[in-house]
């Protein structure tokens, strides 16, 4: 084959079903996609067009000479787990400032176990012992924990179990964020939002796992 054209369509975001949940694009689409990536990798000469009629966008690929077989789309590394860091719960320390109320907007006290990173795990405690609540009462210290900003306090929205919560830090850790930064110079480092909708992506449940993961394709549009 020395000459190949197809066109595909698809519905702009807005149109393509629920908000938190949209339509996925056509196999159509995709196929314009991996023969403008195999062109590309093939060296082939190629023209790619859009154009836009209403709330339709039209994607129309033009290519001549030795047209190569399109390849599935080479996928982004996953990213792992480091896992050379198992805390225990007896490794942490009771702070009064362990983390960052965002309702009462102030510092409250619990058991921190701070990582090198920048982050820690919380278990928010009013009583100071381990397994015991400010009114005396038992508590499962496996659950309840917090993963936090330590230079602020703050958290990623996330209650979960010990293990869960380690999982989480783990995560956050690995994306390029220089987390022993202060929030303000955080929040210029483009893959800070992307670390921390990553990790409620994750690890979170319902709407803000759906929240979460739409604020994420979001940003991978807007890239």
């Amino acid at each position: 084959m020395t000459s190949h054209r197809s066109t595909a369509y698809i519905k702009a975001i807005g149109n393509r079903g629920r908000a938190w949940k949209p339509d996925p694009i056509t196999n159509q689409f995709r196929f314009i996609v991996r023969m403008a990536y195999a062109c590309h990798t093939a060296n082939v000469p190629y023209d790619l067009t859009w154009d836009r009629h209403e709330s339709v966008m039209r994607a129309t690929i033009t290519a001549t000479g030795n047209i190569p077989m399109p390849k599935p789309l080479p996928k982004a590394p996953k990213l792992k787990i480091v896992s050379d860091w198992k805390p225990e719960i007896w490794d942490a320390v009771y702070r009064l400032d362990a983390y960052h109320d965002g309702a009462l907007n102030r510092m409250r006290p619990g058991f921190v176990i701070a990582h090198s990173c920048g982050l820690s795990l919380v278990h928010p405690s009013e009583s100071g012992e381990l397994g015991v609540t400010e009114h005396g009462a038992d508590e499962d210290i496996r659950q309840g924990w917090l993963v936090t900003h330590t230079g602020s306090g703050k958290g990623f929205g996330l209650t979960l179990s010990f293990k869960r919560a380690t999982d989480a830090l783990l995560l956050a850790a690995t994306f390029g964020v220089d987390w022993t930064q202060d929030t303000a110079a955080l929040a210029t480092n483009p893959e800070f939002r992307q670390a921390g909708f990553n990790v409620q992506a994750v690890f979170s449940n319902g709407f803000e796992k759906n929240s979460a993961k739409r604020r994420l394709a979001e940003l991978e549009r807007a890239a």
